[in-house]
């Protein structure tokens, strides 16, 4: 019998705090995964579609899709890169910077519960352990 099997407790955390965020997110029609690709694209200001793919950790059709997506609902825009027209250019539209106050507002009103909740040196030690987890080579 394993000592640990740490997917089954991490998988259950996972769906947990999936499930939070996701009921903060819900009034602004989105998902935690279009928050998190909004937030990605948010940082950069502009980014190619590859360059989207890999820092969300996606492959470039899940990507494709999940742009689209947000596309439709007047999220982001692509147009052609004016240096590369073989490229694609992901932008936030004005409705997103819009928005983006209030949904930061949600989301840190919800970390500001699990910081109470868990402690402030436990939820950072707890973010270190997963950095490390998601950074191993095995």
């Amino acid at each position: 019998m394993p000592r640990y099997f740490l997917c089954t407790s991490m998988m259950q955390a996972m769906k947990k705090i999936t499930a939070l965020y996701n009921r903060i997110l819900v009034p602004f029609g989105l998902t935690v995964q279009q928050a998190m690709a909004l937030g990605i694209i948010a940082r950069e200001q502009e980014l190619s579609l590859g360059r989207f793919a890999k820092q969300a950790g996606v492959g470039k059709a899940a990507a494709v899709a999940m742009i689209k997506r947000l596309e439709s609902m007047g999220y982001v825009t692509r147009d052609p890169d004016p240096t590369d027209a073989r490229l694609i250019v992901i932008r936030l539209t004005d409705k997103t910077r819009e928005l983006a106050q209030a949904i930061t507002s949600e989301v840190r009103a919800l970390e500001t519960e699990l910081e109470s909740a868990i402690g402030g040196p436990e939820l950072r030690s707890f973010l270190e352990m997963l950095t490390t987890v998601r950074d191993l080579e095995l």
